[in-house]
C-alpha cells in the first residue's frame, strides 16, 4: 500500500536525544520495521558534544535539509555539514555529534527501523 506523509498533518515525538525532535515519515510501518526514514530537528541551543557512541545496524544515512552540523568519525575525523550535504557512515564507526545550529533539521534513514546505540570511547585522532 503506497505510504504518505504530511507536514501540516506531521506529529513530531522525543526520542534518543532529548534537544531533538523526531517526524516519522511512514517507512517504518510500511516496511515492517525494515526500515527508518524520520526528520530529526532541534528543539534547543546545541548543549555541546554528544558523546561517542555506535550504532548496531547496517546503513545509516543523513541529509541536512535546513542549517549546519559538525560531527566527528572515528575515520575522517571531523567534518561540518551544511544544507544539501549529506554522509553515510559504515555500520558501528564511533561518531559524535559536536555542534549543531538551532534550525538544524536532517532527513535520517537507518535499516533496520529499531537498533541499540552504545556508548563508546573518545577517538583520538593523535
Amino acid at each position: 500500500m503506497t505510504t504518505t506523509s504530511f507536514h501540516k498533518s506531521a506529529q513530531w515525538k522525543t526520542g534518543l536525544r532529548t534537544y531533538f525532535e523526531y517526524r516519522d515519515l511512514g517507512v517504518v510501518d510500511a516496511t515492517n520495521r525494515k526500515v527508518l526514514a524520520h526528520v530529526i530537528r532541534a528543539t534547543e541551543s546545541c548543549p555541546g558534544p554528544g558523546g561517542y557512541h555506535t550504532h548496531d545496524l547496517e546503513f545509516q544515512m543523513n541529509y541536512v535539509l535546513r542549517g549546519w552540523t559538525r560531527v566527528e568519525f572515528e575515520d575522517i575525523g571531523e567534518v561540518q555539514f551544511e544544507a544539501g550535504d549529506s554522509w553515510c557512515q559504515p555500520p558501528h564507526i564511533k561518531h559524535e555529534v559536536l555542534e549543531f545550529s538551532d534550525d538544524f533539521e536532517v532527513i535520517e534513514i537507518c535499516m533496520p527501523a529499531d537498533f541499540p546505540t552504545e556508548d563508546a570511547e573518545r577517538i583520538n585522532h593523535g
